[in-house]
């Protein structure tokens, strides 16, 4: 199986890590992006839009199956290479939605060739009509693996996106930003990290002992993937739908997340913080049940059957 990823935004790494994963799984996989930074936060990538028109062409006719990532006929590869559109209409394809729905996603969502995903998570309520896959991590990799650091006092890691600084952004978007930083001025010690490169904010939770994602929309982001592979104490506000989504992708409805609200946010990172034994048992909890639930066959298994489908629509 050979599978070209076509992105336009790095989407806070999730197609490039979903290419590690499937490269693990044994697929030729290579991802074509624009590497758009937001001020100091920069994300790995695999090849550019400027990587050269003899090098896509080749990757392009070499593709079985090409992997689509928020925009279809719109994707700013497009704009850049007009060329390459005739190349790639006729190929099986798969489009896979990372964000809230928009009026520029209708388009592919009304494409009948087109096998449609959603990562399972806020999203899967927006797009009723894709099917719910697994947000790709390499699990063991150096960057997602635990530590083992334990901090007196217990450090909480939060990663909340550059336009939470000035609240411009509700919502998906905003992660909770006003409530979470009232609440962890109030005596904790925390680690917050907005604006560096991925890498280093990565390296940064590691180190942590608790992680928020956010305790606003009912779901969870990349980052709560992240910090469970790392072996945090992770809490998130997952409401029925998104339980519902990772039942869909795992098989369970039992998951490691400590839920919160912005009301019960206090409470829960003051029992994490005082109780040793809760805390650990919580990062225990969290690294076993990604490794269970999220290997890179696991994740891949999803993958594979979307474009196994893509493949026989074609055929």
């Amino acid at each position: 199986m050979n599978v070209l990823h076509l992105s336009w935004d790095p989407l806070s790494g999730a197609p490039y890590r979903l290419v590690q994963v499937l490269r693990l799984a044994g697929v030729e996989a290579r991802l074509v992006s624009e590497d758009r930074r937001h001020g100091g936060r920069r994300f790995p990538h695999d090849l550019l839009y400027d990587a050269g028109r003899e090098l896509l062409a080749e990757l392009i006719d070499a593709a079985d199956v090409v992997h689509y990532h928020n925009w279809w006929r719109n994707n700013r590869f497009f704009a850049a290479h007009p060329w390459a559109w005739e190349r790639v209409a006729g190929k099986p394809s798969v489009i896979q939605f990372h964000s809230p729905r928009g009026s520029w996603h209708e388009e592919a969502l009304a494409e009948p060739s087109l096998v449609k995903l959603v990562v399972a998570q806020f999203h899967v309520r927006l797009y009723p009509e894709c099917r719910p896959v697994p947000n790709a991590l390499p699990i063991d990799d150096e960057l997602h693996r635990p530590a083992g650091v334990e901090n007196l006092p217990p450090k909480i890691a939060y990663t909340p996106p550059i336009l939470g600084v000035d609240d411009a952004e509700e919502g998906w978007y905003r992660k909770g930003y006003r409530e979470t930083m009232e609440v962890l001025s109030r005596g904790f010690d925390a680690c917050v990290v907005f604006d560096r490169p991925w890498e280093e904010a990565m390296a940064a939770r590691r180190r942590c002992d608790v992680a928020i994602d956010e305790v606003i929309t009912g779901s969870y982001h990349l980052c709560s993937l992240e910090a469970l592979s790392q072996g945090l104490a992770t809490v998130a506000n997952l409401d029925a739908a998104t339980v519902d989504a990772i039942e869909a992708v795992t098989g369970t409805r039992r998951h490691p997340w400590i839920v919160a609200d912005p009301g019960s946010l206090h409470r829960v990172l003051s029992e994490l913080v005082a109780d040793h034994d809760l805390r650990r048992e919580k990062r225990r909890e969290a690294r076993a049940w990604m490794e269970r639930h999220w290997s890179p066959a696991a994740v891949a298994s999803h993958f594979l059957a979307a474009y196994e489908e893509a493949l026989e629509r074609r055929g």
